[in-house]
This record gives C-alpha cells, sequence and structure tokens, in this order.
C-alpha cells in the first residue's frame, strides 16, 4: 500500500502544475501604475528616445535599432538576462505611446505607456499583453512573472532617473 501512495503522490505533484496552467489563459495581461515627480513631457521624452533607454533602464544591456518594419521603426531589447524583445513603434498622440511587441510565437502583442499629467507630475500606466502556449510555463509565472517583473522595473528606473535632486536649490517661486 506504501509504494501505491508514493506512486499517486507523484502523480498529483507530476499533473497538478499541468492542470493548473491549462485553467491560466494563454493571453494575459500586465499592469504597473505609479506617478513620477516630473512633468509629462520630460517623461515623454525619455519614453519615445529609445537610443537612450539603455542607459537608465537597469535590466536593459542594449536597445538597437531593427530595419524597419511595413515602414514603422522598430527596435530591438537586449537584456541582461539573454532575452531579446522585437517591437516596431507606433505613437498615437502626444500621451499614448505604444509599441507592437512581436512575440517568438508568432503573435503580435502590444506595449502601451500612458503618461497624463497631474498637477505637474505624470501618472503612468504600462500595460502588456503576454502570450504563452506552455500551461506549465503559465503555472509558473504564478511564482516569476518575467513580464510583470519588468513592467515594474520600468516604472522604477524611470522614477528614479526623475528623482529629486536633494542637494537642488529650493524653489521660490520667483523663477531664481
Amino acid at each position: 500500500m506504501g509504494k501505491k501512495r508514493i506512486i499517486l503522490v507523484v502523480i498529483i505533484v507530476l499533473l497538478l502544475p499541468l492542470l493548473v496552467g491549462l485553467i491560466i489563459p494563454k493571453n494575459r495581461m500586465v499592469t504597473e501604475m505609479d506617478i513620477i515627480d516630473k512633468m509629462y513631457f520630460f517623461i515623454l521624452a525619455d519614453i519615445a528616445n529609445h537610443y537612450e533607454e539603455s542607459a537608465w533602464r537597469t535590466d536593459i544591456d542594449t536597445i538597437i535599432q531593427h530595419p524597419s518594419i511595413d515602414g514603422q521603426e522598430a527596435w530591438v531589447e537586449h537584456f541582461k538576462d539573454g532575452d531579446t524583445v522585437l517591437w516596431m513603434v507606433q505613437r498615437l498622440s502626444e500621451k499614448d505611446y505604444v509599441r507592437i511587441i512581436f512575440d517568438p510565437h508568432g503573435k503580435q502583442l502590444m506595449r502601451s505607456i500612458t503618461i497624463a499629467d497631474v498637477n505637474g507630475k505624470t501618472a503612468i500606466r504600462y500595460l502588456e499583453e503576454t502570450y504563452e502556449p506552455n500551461p506549465i510555463k503559465r503555472f509558473l509565472t504564478l511564482f516569476k512573472n518575467t513580464e510583470q517583473d519588468r513592467a515594474k522595473q520600468y516604472i522604477d528606473d524611470l522614477k528614479e532617473k526623475h528623482k529629486p535632486d536633494p542637494n537642488a536649490p529650493e524653489d521660490d517661486g520667483m523663477g531664481w
């Protein structure tokens, strides 16, 4: 009877991640939001300047311009962990910035960065569609979600770049 129990436990342990992964949808959306203590046009300048992103994004090794895709500029992000992401730029408006991501599974996904002025500060929302066909990998995202981590890191890096300088002189409101 002991062997049967061990076999049953092993089967359950092996099947549980698969069953849970089958329940988790293949397509998901990760979201991060925050307020950055800078006016929105400073933040937009950083979001739109892909040449300089690797200077302030701590998880990026390099960003290299790729030949245009359907007449749109395209870029490849090379992450420090070895991953690469190919995306194409589509700027929808002054405050909505979209990157169409070319997923290795042949899907086109969207990364949307929206900013808004809030009393001289910038509200930022980062949304990214994800697609994972493998149910075991979907199960593992319950413990380590790379896309969610990257979204948070992107906003944290922007906040760090625009952190107020504690040594800067106080603004007396008179422009001096």
